[in-house]
């Protein structure tokens, strides 16, 4: 496959530009940046203040573009805090009161998420804490059983233990503000000064001394040199496995990778040097998971590399494949990911693994449709993952969902369970696509309204895209949303002999 000018150059572009480029600030882990005060009390990064007032809603919250309540009540929540300490114009006041009065609106909206953000019920209940000490009117009693299951998810991991060993339990350590063994998770640092590659995390423990940046110069200068990179702090950071995994697996949908060959090598050398026999996490230094494991797997594989997925199997439980260590709730996305890397276990536990994942997924499947995933807030991507991978196995099973695909396409020929977005337009186009080439030719006419679409949306250095990705609030990860949206694009072109640009 040979793509457009404009695409290779792009590719190109996407190849070659540095890992803070490609992930998109949030407010919830900006405002932790701005809580940082000097020892005289004032601000450490006043700058911060006017950055997150400029991003509030019309309806007086703050968080993503997507009406996601856990995210807009919690990122609006973390900035009624910070302007009750340091808001003090009238202006900063009024934006306030509507910011409270966003919060008391739509408490009792949380329910209709499917999904929490991540470490919801730790969080909020250590912010209202703060809020009732400030005196600010929110909702405490109707918000107070959050409060009781904080104690019961607590309960898995004693609080007198953890700061004696790392646990994905740090990556939210400002769940805990106030009652942080600091000696304890100071020794817990990673060696680029973060607190679990949490920028959010890192700000609230420099938080707990006034000599922060004596006390803690590299953790400091880790979130400094973020700041100094854009507006606000991203959700993660290190990101350097996430980010290249999921480049590479869309590029690989795309047919991308063979004219791309020479700026491939070194994302896939990193992926080689990171890799660990336990497996990867979202960072080399991170905890491993089985989403990021499984992604990284399949692009080694798909390069040549030879690779060993036996380390999946540590993630099996009775009924699927776990995200990590004492999980809740399973994710689809992560099982179909597995799935598909199955084919770099030993032989013999293959057809065990593919049966129980499939077994999991067709039950997991909403009203024998489309699927829904603990770490996206859209149903197309999931959903666009299974119609990309489950006709080879399930072939009699997708008709339905392949229907409602075609059938939820918007008038402008985008997707998007909340309004058009780029990245659930690429997803789903780039499934069909796939589909329209292994399993049976579809109408081209839905598919040429979809690359239209995304065409007339995009431009050189984009990385600004809606934010979808389920963290402790939504995130936007551009790095993954771009590599789809030029994927797409790419193979719609080589499918129908047309090109796009």
């Amino acid at each position: 496959m040979r793509s457009s000018a404009y695409l290779r150059l792009a590719v190109d572009e996407l190849l070659r530009a540095e890992d803070s480029q490609l992930m998109q600030s949030t407010i919830y882990d900006t405002c932790w940046a701005a809580r940082l005060t000097t020892e005289d009390g004032g601000m450490a990064y006043p700058h911060l203040l006017p950055w997150i007032l400029d991003r509030q809603q019309a309806d007086g919250s703050w968080g993503s573009r997507v009406p996601y309540t856990h995210d807009r009540l919690l990122s609006t929540l973390v900035v009624v805090v910070l302007l009750a300490r340091f808001g003090h114009r009238r202006d900063d006041q009024a934006r306030r009161i509507a910011g409270q009065r966003y919060i008391w609106r739509h408490t009792d909206k949380l329910e209709q998420d499917t999904y929490r953000t991540i470490g919801f019920e730790l969080i909020l209940p250590n912010l209202l804490e703060e809020g009732r000490e400030l005196g600010l009117d929110l909702p405490y009693t109707q918000l107070g059983h959050y409060e009781d299951e904080r104690e019961k998810k607590l309960s898995l991991l004693p609080r007198e233990r953890l700061f004696d060993t790392w646990t994905t339990a740090l990556h939210s350590l400002e769940a805990f503000a106030g009652r942080i063994d600091v000696e304890g998770a100071g020794k817990l640092l990673q060696e680029d000064g973060s607190m679990a590659a949490s920028p959010s995390a890192t700000a609230c423990f420099l938080s707990q001394t006034r000599d922060w940046r004596e006390r803690h110069p590299r953790s400091t200068t880790y979130l400094e040199d973020l700041l100094a990179r854009g507006g606000g702090l991203p959700p993660v950071s290190p990101h350097d496995i996430f980010m290249r995994a999921w480049i590479l697996y869309y590029l690989h949908y795309g047919g991308l990778t063979a004219e791309h060959a020479g700026a491939l090598k070194p994302h896939h050398e990193h992926l080689m040097k990171a890799w660990r026999p336990e497996g990867v996490g979202f960072s080399s230094n991170g905890f491993p998971d089985s989403d990021d494991t499984a992604m990284t797997l399949l692009a080694l594989h798909r390069a040549g590399y030879e690779v060993d997925g036996s380390c999946l199997l540590a993630y099996e439980s009775d009924r699927n494949f776990a995200s990590f260590e004492r999980e809740r709730d399973p994710s689809v996305s992560a099982n179909l990911h597995v799935l598909e890397a199955s084919e770099t276990m030993p032989e013999g536990d293959r057809a065990r693994v593919r049966e129980k994942i499939l077994g999991y997924l067709m039950r997991a499947r909403h009203h024998g449709t489309f699927w829904r995933d603990k770490w996206h807030a859209s149903i197309y991507y999931p959903t666009s993952r299974a119609m990309m991978l489950l006709p080879s196995y399930v072939p009699d099973e997708m008709e339905e969902t392949l229907r409602w695909l075609l059938h939820t396409q918007h008038v402008n020929g985008a997707w998007g369970q909340h309004g058009p977005t780029d990245e659930e337009t690429a997803i789903t186009l780039l499934a069909l696509l796939h589909h329209h080439r292994t399993v049976k030719p579809l109408p081209q006419e839905p598919l040429s309204r979809a690359a239209s679409y995304l065409a007339a949306n995009e431009r050189p250095f984009k990385n600004d895209y809606h934010e979808l990705w389920i963290g402790k609030t939504l995130y936007a990860p551009a790095f993954a949303i771009r590599a789809a949206v030029l994927s797409a694009l790419s193979l719609y072109g080589d499918t129908f002999g047309e090109e796009v640009f």
